[in-house]
């Protein structure tokens, strides 16, 4: 298959981030400095008047500025919600020094205070109250792969169709999708990757190599779950996929042409499979090989499960080593 410009796979087989960059996120605002308007007036400023807060002099007795005095009769108290005051005109009882009606307007202050507090344990001993089952939810890490929203997932295909979506990129010797797996130590020298290009295939990975002197090409060996329907039987599964892989992007630049499919019966790890060999050739001399010899093997799990190996045509060495890795495929009960 055709492998990317420049070396490592990191990401992807074939080097192309099939959702483009991340997006760029510019930088804070700078300062925090309120946009636009004019500043708010304080509603709670003190008076700007001419006269000074306090008044000067002292005790109130004296009416509310210097030089004035309570008009004949005695003081006359503000109106408000409970009338024109708490006393007939004239002095109040006990004298124009009374503290009476001070003492009944801190009460009732101290009063509403009371209540106030109240209110609030009551309202904050509710909340301490409050039913668990209305705080946030949590949920734990699975460890089946992530559905992609770009691309969706899922066994629902009848023809070929883009990548579903890539696996983890492996980082220990097990690589595995699915219930199959194979380890990677069988192929050394080999990188490990994650396929996010071949059609059909969900939470596919594997190991690839550069093929010596070639240009831009590789050798790979995966294993990957499909997204054909369930009711489409192994077989037509792995010749689907076959016919889709050499029509799909790895081989997008290269002009290939899909021979003669081999088809047998086969088990791994004692589990009913499908095997279909054939060679994929291209007509592309600047490549330096003359296509791959493609193996492709449907496992009887649900899902679905595949085994995939590219060669270059006539490289029986590298051929051994996908036959060595078929031979140790392992299949979770």
């Amino acid at each position: 298959m055709t492998a990317p410009p420049g070396g490592p796979y990191d990401q992807g087989p074939y080097g192309a981030n099939p959702y483009g960059q991340e997006p760029q996120w510019g930088p804070p605002p700078q300062g925090g400095q309120q946009q636009g308007g004019q500043p708010q007036n304080n509603p709670y400023a003190p008076p700007t008047g001419p006269y000074p807060y306090p008044p000067p002099g002292g005790p109130y007795s004296t009416g509310p500025y210097p030089s004035q005095q309570y008009p004949q009769g005695g003081p006359q108290y503000p109106g408000g919600p409970y009338g024109q005051g708490p006393y007939p005109p004239g002095p109040p009882p006990g004298g124009g020094n009374s503290k009476l009606p001070w003492l009944i307007v801190g009460g009732l202050a101290l009063l509403g205070v009371i209540a106030l507090i109240a209110t609030l344990v009551v309202v904050l001993g509710g909340n301490d109250n409050k039913s668990p089952s209305a705080a946030p939810s949590t949920s734990s890490t699975t460890a089946s792969a992530p559905t992609s929203p770009q691309k969706g997932g899922g066994q629902t295909a009848t023809d070929c169709t883009p990548n579903a979506y890539a696996g983890q990129a492996p980082t220990g010797d097990t690589l595995s999708a699915g219930k199959l797996s194979f380890p990677a130590s069988l192929a050394p020298g080999w990188s490990p990757f994650a396929d996010d290009q071949d059609p059909n295939l969900i939470s596919a990975v594997g190991v690839s190599m550069d093929v010596p002197g070639a240009s831009q090409w590789m050798m790979s060996a995966e294993v990957g779950i499909t997204n054909f329907v369930p009711s489409m039987d192994i077989a037509a599964q792995a010749s689907k996929l076959m016919q889709c892989v050499s029509n799909g992007p790895g081989y997008g630049n290269s002009q290939p042409t899909l021979g003669p499919l081999k088809t047998s019966s086969t088990t791994v790890d004692g589990v009913k499979a499908v095997r279909v060999d054939a060679d994929v050739t291209i007509a592309d001399p600047t490549r330096g090989v003359k296509g791959d010899s493609v193996v492709i093997i449907a496992v009887d799990t649900k899902p679905v499960t595949i085994f995939m190996g590219t060669t270059p045509i006539g490289d029986a060495a590298s051929a051994g080593i996908v036959n060595k890795i078929v031979g140790a495929l392992k299949v979770a009960r």
